[in-house]
């Protein structure tokens, strides 16, 4: 039960939406259904990786979750992996699911009964590894996205596309702290939030950071997390280090925010999302273990004005929600850029 729990907020607000899109759709078109007669469910759990472990007598678990309710049940795969439960009275308020835990790591998919009896699940498992070496940063995404002058803090947000391509799932945890997924935040940093679609996949915090508690399957995964962070003065230096290396790196701020350089990556470019002025730094082949610097000047300071005012100031970028965000970056960036000939200097 605490595993699908667990699953259900992985993504954290994305989860939750793509929740409350499901049971509205269940509930416009399933009226008669769930007055039917009981429904179905069975499937295979089959083993992804070459020469694997057997599948046979894993504990599979129909999951059955409401606003306020859980319930379950469990069966166990045959010889070849099949399993089926049957006598489901479907309920339009519940989501449904089906997941598999094997060598350390959670497997696990919903299935929509609106219809009656789903078409035969597929629980593909792999055989676990406990080395970061098949994990990789496919992109790595940083928007500066306000600095606040009243409370003298940046807001920021970053998407990075963790990438495995073996035929194995990496399981974190085995060797100390430094085998884990860890993602590295500026001292100071508060309010952090953290969304991410892998399944069991807990937030701890650790040294100058954050780590991810979460197996990672062959694919790609994205986790996107959002933050604040303290300046002084008008000049910051904003250091990020890449333990997984990365494919390519895209450093983003809006021109009125904030100014962004980087010796150690190259001088940002001019583009324009809408009719809305940025600054784009890119940068590829960033290899692992690699720390870079970025300058952060032109930052607003505190007036006078402020400070009689006490604290009131504009809402903080932590309680925008950040799937819009996520959102406005991913389908921006790269494919919604148009650039200016122009570089900024």
């Amino acid at each position: 039960m605490n595993d699908f729990r667990l699953w259900v907020r992985a993504g954290g607000v994305v989860m939750t939406l793509l929740a409350m899109a499901c049971a509205l759709m269940v509930a416009v078109g399933a009226t008669v259904a769930a007055q039917g007669a009981p429904v179905s469910v069975e499937g295979q759990v089959v083993n992804g990786t070459s020469e694997s472990a057997g599948v046979a007598g894993l504990a599979v678990t129909l999951h059955m979750q409401g606003a306020e309710s859980y319930d379950s049940r469990e069966t166990d795969t045959d010889d070849d992996g099949r399993f089926r439960f049957d006598g489901i009275a479907f309920e339009a308020s519940l989501i449904y699911a089906v997941s598999v835990r094997y060598q350390d790591a959670l497997y696990g998919t919903e299935v929509s009964l609106a219809n009656g009896t789903p078409p035969p699940v597929t629980l593909e498992v792999y055989d676990a590894v406990y080395d970061q070496a098949v994990i990789r940063v496919g992109s790595a995404s940083l928007l500066f996205a306000d600095a606040d002058r009243t409370t003298q803090s940046i807001a920021a947000m970053e998407i990075v596309k963790i990438i495995n391509d073996s035929e194995f799932t990496f399981v974190p945890g085995t060797g100390g702290p430094m085998n884990l997924l860890r993602f590295g935040l500026p001292p100071g940093a508060e309010g952090l939030q953290v969304d991410t679609r892998l399944l069991g996949a807990d937030i701890v915090q650790v040294d100058r950071g954050f780590a991810v508690l979460g197996s990672v399957p062959p694919g790609s995964h994205d986790i996107m997390f959002t933050y604040s962070f303290p300046y002084d003065g008008t000049e910051a230096t904003f250091t990020k280090s890449f333990p997984f290396g990365a494919d390519s790196l895209r450093v983003l701020s809006p021109d009125e925010v904030l100014r962004v350089t980087s010796e150690d990556i190259g001088a940002p470019g001019a583009v324009s999302i809408g009719e809305r002025p940025y600054q784009l730094i890119e940068a590829a082949d960033i290899e692992r273990g690699r720390r870079v610097n970025l300058r952060l000047s032109e930052l607003p300071r505190t007036t006078l004005a402020d400070r009689l005012q006490g604290g009131v100031s504009n809402a903080r970028y932590e309680y925008v929600a950040p799937v819009l965000l996520a959102l406005f970056l991913a389908a921006l960036i790269p494919f919604a850029i148009v650039r200016r000939r122009d570089k900024v200097g």
